[in-house]
């Protein structure tokens, strides 16, 4: 044998088109199996619910061949299923049902329903496969075109320099954000980081700075969270949109964030990153939307950034006095663990007026501290005495 034809013998061969079919008569599965074995690869079930949980499951099965009267639920709930699912590769399924020469009725309330072709039992082999043929590469065409559809919709909304939506797709992504929390009674937040570079003399040239900048917001993109948003909002100015319980997780969020960016080369070796931080909440104005929400982060940002502060900037009044940034938390917002956010964000000053309130929330905890050190030392002096006692006898 020629090296030309013992190539040819190690090829993979090609992967057959998967086609589900759906019948309880054995007979009738059997008879298009012995049709199509050799040209497609089969997966046989016998009633409708295993039909659909192997098309949900199963997302190489290209065609389903189904019957109309099968156990648990028959061939029309199962297109019915079909049609109307939210998943697109199950939604577009050919779908080829076996009807009998005299069942006209069924025939178009299988089609009202959405289905693809019909075979009467006995069908042709050569018939068969063409049609089934013809199926695989709609199904294939399909699939190759939503796969497309989605890789062009990805280059619309990533910024492919800094890894991060593109700003009207972020806007979007919290409208939905912000309607979904009010449904759910929770809030949302959106932190504005505005950014400035420290760089060798050398390297300050526009693209250098540019490139730079790059950098830091793919360092922010690698630090949130899946389920959260992020976009490059202005040159040196990046947003983050984030699902929040309480404002001591998007304290500490934020001081996160800032400690990543300022902390790990974020703009590359050599480069000093300074941050400023503004935050803005649903919960202040239930009525706002993401633009807006957007708009107050922005300006909060930017006033901590005037005033070259290191504080996170959150819940300003709006037209607030120049160093009058933020506004303090009212005395029943407080407690012990927003207390540590603020200290741990640089913000001590708002948490001295509440330390009497602070000091009632921990008093149980400093109760509880006395009782262990009087009972330990209750302990000591009761071994000390019997050491004592011990040596005198």
């Amino acid at each position: 044998m020629s090296d030309d034809a013992n190539f040819k013998n190690t090829l993979p061969l090609p992967l057959k088109a998967r086609i589900l079919i759906a019948d309880d008569s054995r007979i009738v599965r059997a008879s298009i199996m012995q049709h199509i074995r050799d040209r497609f690869d089969i997966r046989e079930v016998t009633d409708g619910e295993a039909a659909w949980q192997a098309i949900l499951l199963d997302a190489t099965i290209r065609v389903l061949i189904s019957d109309l009267t099968m156990p648990k639920i028959d061939g029309f709930e199962l297109l019915s299923r079909i049609r109307s699912s939210k998943v697109q590769r199950i939604r577009e399924l050919p779908v080829v049902v076996i009807t009998g020469a005299d069942e006209d009725a069924e025939r178009e309330r299988a089609s009202a329903l959405g289905a693809t072709d019909f075979i009467q039992k006995g069908v042709n082999a050569a018939d068969l496969i063409s049609r089934l043929e013809l199926l695989v590469k709609l199904s294939t065409t399909r699939e190759s075109l939503s796969e497309t559809q989605a890789t062009l919709e990805s280059a619309r909304t990533i910024d492919p320099d800094t890894e991060l939506h593109n700003l009207g797709f972020f806007d979007r992504q919290v409208d939905k954000l912000i309607s979904y929390s009010r449904r759910n009674l929770s809030d949302v937040a959106l932190i504005c980081v505005r950014v400035e570079l420290s760089m060798p003399q050398s390297e300050s040239w526009e693209g250098g700075i540019e490139q730079r900048i790059k950098l830091v917001g793919r360092t922010l993109a690698a630090s949130i969270r899946l389920e959260d948003l992020g976009t490059r909002s202005d040159r040196y100015e990046f947003c983050v949109a984030t699902q929040t319980n309480g404002l001591s997780g998007v304290l500490r969020f934020a001081a996160r964030l800032r400690k990543v960016l300022e902390n790990v080369d974020a703009a590359g070796p050599g480069v000093e990153v300074w941050t400023c931080i503004g935050v803005a909440t649903l919960s202040e104005e239930l009525r706002r939307g993401a633009e807006e929400l957007r708009a107050i982060a922005q300006r909060r940002a930017q006033q901590a950034q005037a005033n070259r502060s290191r504080r996170i900037v959150l819940g300003a009044a709006e037209g607030a006095a120049p160093g009058a940034i933020d506004a303090r938390p009212d005395e029943s917002s407080m407690d012990v663990s927003l207390a540590l956010a603020l200290i741990r964000a640089g913000r001590v000053n708002e948490v001295v007026p509440h330390l009497p309130r602070l000091l009632v929330q921990i008093d149980p905890l400093l109760k509880l501290l006395r009782q262990q050190r009087e009972l330990q030392s209750t302990r000591s002096e009761g071994a000390r005495d019997d050491q004592l006692q011990g040596v005198s006898r």
